[in-house]
């Protein structure tokens, strides 16, 4: 079943935005798609740039006001922006149901350890972004390019926290699917850092030149100080786990270095730590530099 918004509500009208529900065929997952098309400028011969947003429901607003207002600079391009999501309007909803979208299979044994352990299980479990990405090729990608001209040189890929790791995992394992990549607050501590597995094989694929890339990798300089907070469901204890075992800062920082270093023509690598931002503040600030870092020519 899919239905189009052309009237959608007036949140999304002043976005100049669609909204798409389907179905996909590939998992059986209900999403929602929220297009959001440049006006000002004509269409360029060679389509629009675009940008595919993981988490829609929580970012898509951020980004389309970002990328109109940079773009009103004539050095940065005006894109189409995407934000893949899911149908509803809850926060706390849609943080659930990207959860098996966001992840790489994990064995029972491993959730019972560490941070991982004391996160509400998703009723959906984890384990899906294989399956993801095809809905992104097969079935989103698609639509966009049913309802606007898109330039398949010039699609960026952005997310932030579980979005982050989902965006690496493309950058290591489906690099052709985007040709630059703006992974915010990636969560590499999934899963006993799993995603860093990919990383020499992709460094093998760059030192070869078998690689054309640019990601910017950012994360909050405070994310790896959570501050304990009273009145929730955890301990001061469970923070300072928490800090040490995800590393957010130092995993970022240390993966961003040893791609630069690569010193390759075909990828491009920047590293960004924003100051004064915790995990849940840094998306704001990580978008805008992801759409200077993506579009200005």
């Amino acid at each position: 079943m899919e239905t189009t918004a052309t009237s959608a509500p007036s949140a999304e009208m002043a976005l100049n935005a669609r909204v798409i529900d389907f179905t996909s065929k590939v998992n059986g997952r209900a999403y929602r798609l929220f297009v959001s098309i440049p006006t000002r400028r004509p269409t360029p011969p060679e389509g629009h740039a675009v940008v595919y947003l993981i988490d829609g429901n929580l970012h898509f607003g951020i980004a389309v006001d970002t990328a109109r207002i940079q773009a009103c600079w004539p050095d940065v391009i005006d894109p189409v922006v995407v934000g893949i999501g899911y149908p509803t309007d809850s926060v706390s909803t849609a943080l659930e149901l990207r959860m098996i979208d966001l992840t790489t299979p994990i064995s029972e044994e491993r959730l019972q350890k560490g941070f991982i352990a004391k996160m509400p299980r998703p009723s959906e479990g984890w384990g899906g972004m294989d399956n993801y990405f095809r809905v992104i090729e097969e079935e989103v990608k698609p639509r966009v390019e049913a309802m606007v001209a898109i330039n398949q040189q010039d699609q960026v890929l952005m997310g932030h926290s579980l979005g982050g790791l989902t965006t690496l995992h493309a950058l290591f394992r489906h690099t052709a699917m985007f040709q630059q990549f703006v992974a915010i607050s990636p969560s590499i501590w999934y899963n006993d850092r799993a995603v860093l597995a990919h990383e020499t094989a992709f460094s093998d694929r760059v030192r070869s030149g078998q690689v054309k890339a640019r990601a910017l990798i950012t994360v909050g300089a405070l994310e790896s100080t959570f501050r304990f907070v009273p009145g929730l469901p955890a301990t001061e204890q469970d923070f300072r786990d928490m800090n040490e075992e995800c590393r957010m800062v130092p995993n970022t920082v240390e993966l961003g270095a040893r791609l630069a270093a690569l010193a390759s023509p075909g990828l491009h690598v920047e590293t960004v730590v924003h100051e004064g931002d915790d995990h849940n503040m840094v998306p704001p600030a990580g978008i805008a530099r992801g759409v200077r870092f993506a579009f200005r020519r």
